[in-house]
């Protein structure tokens, strides 16, 4: 399971949402500066972030938990958070998307009163350090 709380320190608000899809990502902040200078050598520097990392991954999610995972990002977008991941590791950082695109993967059915099957599509990406 996908843990998401906020606002950090003084978490108030919890989402759980499913694993996510098979396309997770991780990868370094890290810069490479490229600079010249006047007699045209060429240096390159490297600008460092720490140990921050960024994260990547896609959910599939019902409607319902769709819906719930737009107003929760609506409230905490902007503020720090404390994410666990499928692999029970923990996060302290920011979601870097802008905007969030929440889009219907698959149409519902109807099936006497309500609709079932309809499911939502979202990427989160992540920017934060990994918490112990």
């Amino acid at each position: 399971m996908f843990l998401i709380q906020a606002p950090y320190p003084g978490l108030s608000a919890t989402v759980l949402l499913p694993n996510p899809e098979f396309s997770d990502g991780e990868g370094l902040t890290d810069e490479v500066i490229p600079r010249r200078a006047m007699d045209g050598t060429v240096r390159t520097y490297v600008k460092t972030k720490g140990s921050r990392r960024k994260l990547t991954w896609d959910f599939l999610l019902t409607r319902p938990k769709g819906l719930e995972l737009r107003a929760f990002l609506r409230v905490y977008f902007a503020v720090k958070l404390k994410l666990t991941d499928h692999n029970n590791r923990r996060w302290i950082g920011n979601f870097t998307n802008n905007p969030f695109e929440l889009t219907t993967a698959r149409g519902a059915r109807p099936d006497g009163e309500t609709t079932r099957g309809e499911t939502m599509a979202i990427r989160l990406e992540f920017e934060g350090i990994e918490h112990a």
